[in-house]
């Protein structure tokens, strides 16, 4: 047996410690059955009087620390054996019961100390050869057919109790050390959970609010110009449009922060939706799009969600960024995949630096939605050939999945 298996943990759980109290109770037991033996056959105040202060130094000895008898386990053991030995030849009548009671307790001890099958079994040896010499001493070599069994048979059963004791020992341990983990790993769990609900809400809150005031910007230059123009009409035409759109964004903003999901969204489709988008973008900017959407089958919550915001953020971008005069927008469907292609005429940019310049989250948080539907995007940018952002997101979503 690989007694170094045995032993995890080197200190012993408080709801264990009745072990160590039963054992006392047995030395004690050991001690008033070996006076009470050699008083019948012969009474010896003095070497009874050395008897108990070994014992007691025997039970002081016992009570060590764990950590401590480990540390010194060849000078504890070898000092609990000369405890016994000495006491048996003190009192050589009650030498029996000193022997046959606490060799076997300071056998299972060997096993806490040693941790090694080998030392173990050399103790084991040592203590059997030196029983045997006190047993020859006091009683003659031929009663040792009748005190080795006896020892034997108490070594089996007190090696047997302690190896159930350390498994005891390990197993809550073990108990204790998984529920630690556990507590660990929960605690990750929420800290990521906040992490990424702070995410989620950031991203909300920018396709809400940060888009809504863009588009607002936007048209409140488009009233200046028309103001300048002296086209009166026109510019009152877009102010009511404003006051309209500055109502739509608080409500997207309020329903964000709250974490609810607009109902608008759930009662149309995506393609409606987009066509919305479009138009709002068309009113706001005058740029000329050209867009193609095909038949799109019905899509589950969350993918419709990201995928009105991930077009509503391109085109955000291409007002605010590109400078174009030209938009294509492609949205179809294959068997497996949901497919949005925007293309723009304007200045273009570095998709290298993509998410790294600082106030500019809007590309960066079109990657954080495509990711979290497990898609992909691709983005081709060059200043004289314009912007184009290609995105695949599979169509097999599920409505109740996590935003994480």
């Amino acid at each position: 047996m690989d007694y170094d298996k045995l032993f995890l943990f080197d200190d012993q759980p408080k709801t264990l410690n009745v072990y160590r109290v039963r054992l006392l109770f047995w030395i004690l037991l050991v001690t008033v059955a070996t006076l009470l033996l050699q008083s019948i056959g012969e009474v010896l105040f003095v070497l009874s009087s050395i008897f108990l202060i070994l014992m007691v130094l025997h039970i002081l000895l016992y009570r060590l620390s764990n950590s401590s008898k480990r540390k010194y386990s060849w000078y504890y053991f070898f000092t609990q054996s000369c405890i016994i030995f000495i006491s048996a030849f003190l009192l050589p009548h009650g030498s029996p019961i000193v022997l046959v009671g606490l060799l076997p307790i300071l056998i299972s001890e060997s096993i806490h100390l040693f941790k090694s099958s080998f030392k173990v079994f050399s103790a084991v040896i040592i203590l059997y050869i030196f029983y045997t010499v006190a047993i020859v001493v006091n009683y003659g070599a031929h009663e040792l057919r009748i005190f080795i069994p006896i020892l034997f048979f108490i070594v089996a059963i007190a090696v047997f109790y302690s190896i159930l004791h350390v498994k005891e020992i390990n197993a809550w341990r073990r108990m204790q050390y998984y529920i630690n983990q556990l507590e660990n790993a929960n605690q990750k769990i929420e800290e990521l959970t906040i992490r990424n609900e702070r995410k989620r809400l950031a991203r909300d809150l920018h396709d809400t609010m940060a888009q809504g005031l863009a588009g607002l910007i936007m048209k409140l230059e488009a009233i200046d110009v028309y103001i300048g123009q002296g086209n009166n009409e026109k510019s009152k035409q877009i102010l009511l449009e404003s006051m309209k759109q500055a109502r739509t964004t608080l409500k997207d903003a309020r329903e964000a922060i709250d974490d609810l999901r607009s109902k608008s969204l759930s009662e149309q489709t995506f393609v409606q939706e987009a066509e919305k988008e479009i138009s709002k973008f068309k009113e706001a900017t005058s740029i000329k799009v050209n867009n193609s959407i095909e038949a799109i089958p019905p899509l589950a919550d969350l993918l419709k969600k990201h995928g009105i915001y991930i077009i509503r953020e391109c085109l955000t971008n291409i007002a605010k960024h590109a400078h174009a005069n030209l938009v294509q927008l492609n949205i179809y469907a294959t068997n497996d995949d949901l497919c949005i292609r925007i293309y723009d005429n304007g200045v273009g940019f570095d998709a290298d630096y993509i998410g790294e310049t600082s106030g500019h989250y809007g590309l960066l948080g079109i990657y954080e939605r495509v990711r979290i539907l497990g898609g992909v995007v691709n983005v081709d940018s060059n200043q004289k050939f314009g912007t184009t952002i290609k995105i695949v997101i599979p169509l097999n979503q599920k409505g109740d999945c996590d935003e994480y």
